[in-house]
């Protein structure tokens, strides 16, 4: 376990509603300032937001009120528009980005590593990183996966990217275990999808929301209940085993949500689980799961 990892708050919660098994609802803007004010209290630094997570980029800076937040954005993602245009929102997405968050933007990352990943990608990312030379603002990539991080690493200077990764989808594991792991020195690695938008947390409601993760879920269910140990505190000892990482990224819809997931950080210790992992992207690929 990397002795710097961090615990850092995503955001999409507070502007979309978001996750498997989640509420269904938008968190209202008391209940953000509360979740921001304890985060802060408790150590976190850094917030991971997005220009494509409804509209809490526009309204985060205030929410933050004096609280010195850093944050890294996302550019929105770029499918189905033309090399023209593709550029052009690129140029908007980063100028938005940097008026509504100012001083407080610490990193951009590409929100969809496809665009790069296209035969346009290099000229988006030259024409990104002209844009924020000089800014002290980093550029970087949210991926799906390692293999695609690994693919564009040996086209682009990424410094900083992320990543899921979990009980189901231990490829980062692998990948930074393998042969493959010197190709991400450097690059500063932060993970999502801990508790798999809430599968992990609630495995029967998740087994009946994503059918294909259902065996997976009772073998997750029955490992934690073998080790007296918590989904949730499981869940993140399995992230803080990860080498070379440098936050964990949790969403949530409450402060007592928050405040479950803080303690259990601390008590949670590096967790090895192989046998868990899962081999069919159904079940771990939230974009391959059936539609609500």
């Amino acid at each position: 376990m990397s002795q710097a990892m961090e615990l850092a708050l995503g955001t999409v919660q507070f502007g979309l509603a978001y996750g498997a098994v989640g509420s269904g609802q938008t968190v209202a803007e008391a209940e953000v300032e509360r979740i921001l004010a304890a985060a802060w209290q408790q150590g976190v630094r850094t917030l991971d937001t997005a220009a494509a997570y409804g509209d809490i980029e526009a309204r985060l800076a205030r929410l933050c009120g004096t609280l010195g937040f850093r944050i890294i954005s996302k550019i929105r993602p770029l499918s189905g528009l033309s090399q023209a245009q593709a550029l052009a929102a690129v140029q908007m997405s980063i100028e938005q980005s940097r008026q509504r968050l100012g001083e407080r933007l610490n990193a951009l990352l590409f929100h969809s590593a496809a665009d790069l990943l296209a035969a346009g990608g290099p000229a988006l990312w030259e024409q990104a990183e002209q844009q924020l030379k000089g800014s002290g603002i980093r550029l970087g990539v949210s991926c799906y996966g390692p293999e695609e991080l690994l693919t564009l690493r040996q086209r682009q200077d990424i410094r900083i990217a992320q990543l899921p990764a979990n009980a189901l989808d231990q490829r980062l594991q692998q990948t930074l275990q393998g042969p493959q792991a010197e190709l991400l020195t450097g690059v500063e690695l932060h993970v999502r999808s801990a508790f798999l938008q809430g599968l992990l947390l609630a495995p029967e409601r998740g087994a009946q929301r994503v059918p294909a993760a259902a065996p997976f879920l009772q073998a997750w269910q029955k490992d934690c209940q073998a080790q007296d140990l918590s989904p949730t505190v499981a869940a993140l000892g399995l992230v803080k085993a990860l080498p070379q990482v440098h936050s964990c990224v949790v969403g949530v819809e409450s402060l007592a949500q928050w405040q479950d997931i803080a303690g259990a950080w601390q008590h949670a210790r590096p967790l090895h689980r192989p046998h868990l992992a899962c081999d069919l992207p159904e079940a771990y690929d939230p974009r391959l799961w059936p539609k609500p």
